[in-house]
């Protein structure tokens, strides 16, 4: 296989998996080390709408990796890629990483209240830095790496997902809301009041 040939195969996935860890594993364990709390608590609740939303992100998971599997097994081609002027995948890898340096960014300053999942145990709110701007910038940096995605492969299935999770994490972000008003109140209340929920001054909460 030639190095073209190589990266054509593997270097989605390969980020793919990058993400994973610099997203998921490396702030788990660092959540756990400073408190002693496993931060991911998705499925852990005993609401019905929690344990829902932990199976079908457990189903996404497993089709993205299916299909990632396939890509580099296969080729682009193989799954519905459609061929596009390189430069629209490198603006696609440009719009990844500078998304990716905003969402690690907000998960440090999330710091030990950064969780996947709505804990049910109380967690400090979080609004300065980035928190300043919008209420989660972590939601809003995934679908821009999303977004990205959509240009570095774009295909039906990859579109497909986007969308997906990009409807999934505004109904996650309600369901946080309610969660977050009754823990802090008042104080949620007038953040979120000055603090647009995804874009800066779009969502915020009024009443």
């Amino acid at each position: 296989m030639t190095l073209s040939r190589l990266l054509s195969h593997w270097a989605l996935p390969a980020a793919a998996l990058v993400f994973f860890v610099l997203a998921v594993i490396v702030p788990a364990v660092r959540v756990r080390v400073r408190t002693g709390v496993w931060p991911i608590v998705v499925g852990r609740s005993a609401a019905p709408h929690q344990r829902l939303v932990a199976w079908l992100m457990r189903g996404f998971g497993v089709a993205v990796v299916a299909w990632l599997a396939a890509y580099a097994a296969r080729g682009p081609a193989a799954v519905g890629v459609i061929a596009l002027p390189p430069a629209v995948g490198w603006a696609g890898w440009a719009l990844v990483a500078a998304s990716l340096v905003v969402l690690l960014t907000a998960q440090a300053q999330m710091g030990a209240a950064w969780r996947i999942g709505i804990d049910e145990r109380a967690t400090p709110l979080v609004t300065h830095g980035l928190y300043r701007l919008v209420r989660n910038p972590i939601y809003s940096a995934m679908d821009l790496v999303l977004a990205g995605a959509v240009l570095i492969a774009p295909s039906p299935w990859s579109l497909a997902a986007a969308l997906a999770v990009a409807v999934a994490l505004a109904v996650q972000t309600r369901l946080e809301e309610q969660h977050l008003v009754a823990l802090h109140g008042d104080a949620y209340r007038a953040w979120a009041a000055r603090v647009g929920r995804f874009v800066p001054g779009v969502g915020r909460l009024r009443g």
